[in-house]
């Protein structure tokens, strides 16, 4: 798992920078890369296009948005991030028009970026710079892993938000799921207390993962996508720590990924003394696998053994495997878990989308 996917006060962002001038009009970077050949997945006759976030660097990340054609192997960058700026997660909406992204802009003063994020949208064809949709209000927020509707009239999203009605020596975050009607709508609150909004395929249902302050617990939820009738996708406390909900074409399977399982009740080797953020911090950044949970008959399966961090997911659009990123690279798996092919050593990060 990964602290990014946690919010404000889980996130240990580092300074973006590469060397495109944003200003004036100069046009957006659609660079290609033919793939060396043969490609590695070949024989898995995969078809479509991944879109995900491309790093380079260590302790400064560059940051671009890509397209990875399947069948040729070609990567396109569709958004090179200006200097000292990052974007952290993107989805393609229902039309393949529109990137929806958690970007933090380029700041005024170059030593103030901090990584948060605001909401923006990227035409795919990437004919304009990101345009504002939610931008940031307070320098102490974030909007995270947009998600949209299935019509493309509303994007979901995590916001993370200082409380400023507490003392200020105790600064109390809220953690909302939000959804806001594109492109002229207002912000509305959907569930308190969430982080990870993903949406069926049907467009009814909204997975979520619950995220309690005091203990820095999470559980996996399944609600209407307006938040109400909420029920828990797997018994409360069955795995140490989860995220990253992914719902299968049919929307009747959800995976996810986990640390622990059903047989391992420990807590680890934590000690109850340290404080819930640290514990929180810590659990998303250890070893994790995908499972799954049969949403009908509760029925849970174990998909891999590759105890990796910072994962994601998203469907090829024929149902047949899933994509996804982590720290070890990009790869794709059948929807069992079984043939995980490694498309990619390093680079990607963040959130993946796979379109036609």
């Amino acid at each position: 798992m990964n602290t990014r996917k946690v919010g404000l006060v889980l996130l240990a962002f580092l300074l973006a920078a590469c060397s495109i001038d944003m200003s004036g009009n100069t046009p957006p970077n659609t660079s290609s890369v033919a793939s060396p050949t043969p490609l590695p997945w070949i024989g898995l006759h995969l078809a479509g296009q991944l879109i995900f976030i491309q790093e380079e660097g260590s302790l400064v990340k560059n940051g671009q948005v890509v397209k990875l054609d399947l069948v040729s192997g070609q990567t396109t960058t569709l958004f090179q991030s200006p200097s000292n700026a990052w974007p952290t997660a993107v989805a393609v909406s229902p039309d393949g028009k529109w990137i929806a992204m958690a970007y933090a802009p380029p700041p005024k003063d170059p030593s103030q970026q901090s990584g948060y994020t605001e909401l923006d949208v990227l035409p795919i064809d990437a004919s304009r710079e990101p345009q504002p949709v939610l931008p940031r209000t307070d320098p102490q927020e974030t909007f995270s892993f947009p998600q949209w509707s299935v019509d493309g009239q509303s994007i979901y999203y995590a916001h993370v938000f200082p409380d400023t009605t507490g003392p200020l020596v105790h600064i109390h975050f809220n953690y909302t799921i939000e959804r806001v009607a594109y492109p002229n709508g207002h912000p509305q609150k959907i569930l308190d207390d969430a982080i990870w909004p993903r949406l069926s395929p049907d467009g009814k249902q909204l997975a979520y993962v619950s995220y309690d302050q005091q203990s820095g617990e999470n559980d996996l939820y399944v609600a209407d996508v307006d938040g109400t009738h909420a029920r828990l996708a797997v018994p409360a406390r069955t795995f140490y720590a989860v995220d990253a909900p992914l719902f299968s074409p049919d929307s009747q399977t959800l995976l996810f990924t986990a640390i622990g399982g059903p047989a391992s009740s420990q807590r680890l080797w934590f000690d109850h003394r340290i404080s819930s953020r640290n514990q929180t911090r810590l659990r998303h950044n250890l070893p994790a696998d995908w499972w799954r949970v049969n949403l009908a008959t509760g029925k849970m399966e174990s998909l891999t053994h590759i105890a990796d961090t910072g994962m994601y997911g998203d469907f090829a659009p024929d149902g047949q495997h899933v994509a996804f990123v982590s720290a070890s690279g990009l790869f794709v798996m059948k929807p069992d878990g079984t043939n995980l092919t490694r498309l990619m050593d390093t680079g990607p990060a963040g959130t993946v989308s796979w379109i036609p």
